[in-house]
């Protein structure tokens, strides 16, 4: 399970359309199965089961609202994040369905217009340029962080917007994210 592709170092915007795979060319596919164990041909077979076992767990049952679309990309994600093994898929799941309840004051306030404070002070970012790996680079500057101006539950919420915005981005689930702690 090892990165050997190398990418150039250049800007490559912010996909805005969640878990479109349009653009994603043989050397993000290869990196998908290196990385991931992502098997083209075995990824159909894997979606339905997957969404079998989520139609049959009770806890998830209980955490999503029913309106809540389980179409191919966002089944994707998810067995991206869980190497394609149904199980660590639905953990991964069970996880993010938690979220909400069990860290409400951070998911509450993400809201990206709602975090100017954290903008502002330039705390934290994703980087447009993915790293020579294919990664997106998260800076965030604690450093810098001065919890009396920005209470610790928009710093937080405002490293969730981020998180949220790439973790839709196909070629962020196959290579990852690199983060950078500035603590100067």
């Amino acid at each position: 399970m090892n990165n050997n592709a190398v990418f150039a170092v250049e800007k490559d915007a912010f996909n805005t359309v969640a878990d479109a795979e349009e653009g994603i060319d043989d050397k993000w596919l290869k990196l998908a199965e290196n990385l991931l164990a992502e098997d083209q041909i075995k990824k159909d077979a894997l979606i339905e089961q997957f969404q079998l076992a989520i139609e049959k767990d009770e806890f998830l049952k209980s955490q999503r609202p029913s309106s809540l679309s389980l179409d191919r990309g966002y089944l994707t994600r998810f067995l991206r994040a869980g190497r394609w093994e149904v199980e660590s898929a639905m953990e991964v799941l069970r996880s993010y369905s938690s979220l909400g309840k069990e860290y409400t004051e951070y998911v509450s306030r993400a809201i990206p217009s709602k975090l100017d404070r954290v903008w502002s002070n330039h705390l934290n970012t994703m980087t447009e340029k993915r790293d020579k790996f294919g990664r997106r680079v998260y800076i965030f500057r604690l450093g810098q962080w001065d919890p009396e101006t920005v209470p610790v539950e928009e710093f937080y919420a405002s490293a969730y917007v981020l998180m949220e915005l790439v973790a839709r981005e196909v070629k962020t689930q196959i290579a990852g994210v690199t983060v950078v702690n500035d603590v100067s």
